[in-house]
């Protein structure tokens, strides 16, 4: 509850600021407009030293802005001085409005700038911990990578005890993104979910399979001796030939290819699983 209220403080400090700056806009256009045509090139001036500090502080580039509306001021200030010291020129009353208008401006622009990065900041942190915690990819019905890392470390650590046979493949989807260009999100999606559901199949029930990325990348590690790993790549193959990957194009061929490699678990490799992965992604290099 109390991080909604500081949520909605912050979007509402965030409005006013932009508020503040429309308003300070707003005040200058119409003094601009109003005033006489011989302080029509003054007030031009000024509006255009408001509108680049704002645009700078847009930019995250603050400490410019402030310099431009401080110089801005200064300058003003100074040259109406000179004027009315020198010639004895009366100082029109809207003169003095046009130091507030530039500082709220600046402070508006600012006020919602800086929020807006916390906002920022905030929603990136929250996407990042969403994307850590969904371990289930909603189109394969698959864990993702960062599952098959955690298992991966828990059956290295397994195989390096107790000396279980296991090792791990890749299977990639060759040419992903040109057939995610000819195809639709839909058809790719019920490519990506067909290629899972022929691998799964093509495996045993001990055998972990997971997919990796949203370009039909999927990692499986299996328990098997060296010996076996070349079978179950040859039969991975074989039931990616035979099935139609993409059904919904009638009276089109698209032909459907993956490249499988896998590396045997060696003690060598201890329980570093990102190493042992890079490790196996280098296969990919040799594959033809």
């Amino acid at each position: 509850m109390e991080k909604n209220k500081a949520a909605s403080r912050l979007i509402l400090i965030q409005d006013l600021g932009i508020l503040l700056f429309m308003l300070s806009m707003l005040g200058a256009a119409l003094i601009t407009g109003l005033t006489d045509k011989e302080l029509m090139y003054q007030h031009t001036a000024l509006m255009l030293a408001m509108l680049l500090s704002a645009l700078l502080t847009g930019l995250r580039a603050q400490v410019a802005g402030t310099v431009i509306t401080a110089l801005s001021v200064l300058v003003f200030t100074v040259y109406k001085l000179y004027v009315r010291l020198a010639y004895f020129t009366p100082i029109e009353w809207t003169a003095y409005l046009w130091p507030a208008l530039l500082a709220a401006a600046l402070g508006g622009m600012s006020m919602f700038i800086s929020l807006f990065s916390s906002i920022e900041g905030m929603n990136g942190v929250l996407n990042k911990r969403l994307d850590e915690l969904t371990v289930m990819d909603p189109v394969t019905g698959l864990e993702n990578l960062r599952s098959m890392v955690s298992s991966l470390k828990r059956y290295m650590a397994l195989s390096e005890r107790n000396g279980t046979s296991m090792g791990l493949m890749m299977v990639r989807l060759r040419y992903a993104e040109e057939i995610k260009k000819v195809l639709t999100r839909a058809q790719f999606n019920d490519l990506r979910h067909i290629l899972a559901t022929v691998i799964q199949n093509t495996l045993r029930l001990e055998d972990r399979v997971f997919t990796l990325d949203e370009l039909g990348s999927f990692g499986i590690i299996y328990f098997s001796l060296e010996n076996g790993a070349p079978i179950v790549k040859s039969r991975i193959l074989t039931a990616v030939q035979k099935e139609n990957m993409v059904p919904e194009l009638t009276g089109q061929q698209l032909t459907v290819e993956v490249s499988v490699v896998f590396k045997q678990y060696n003690a060598a490799l201890g329980k570093d699983a990102m190493k042992y992965i890079s490790e196996v992604e280098k296969e990919f290099a040799y594959e033809v």
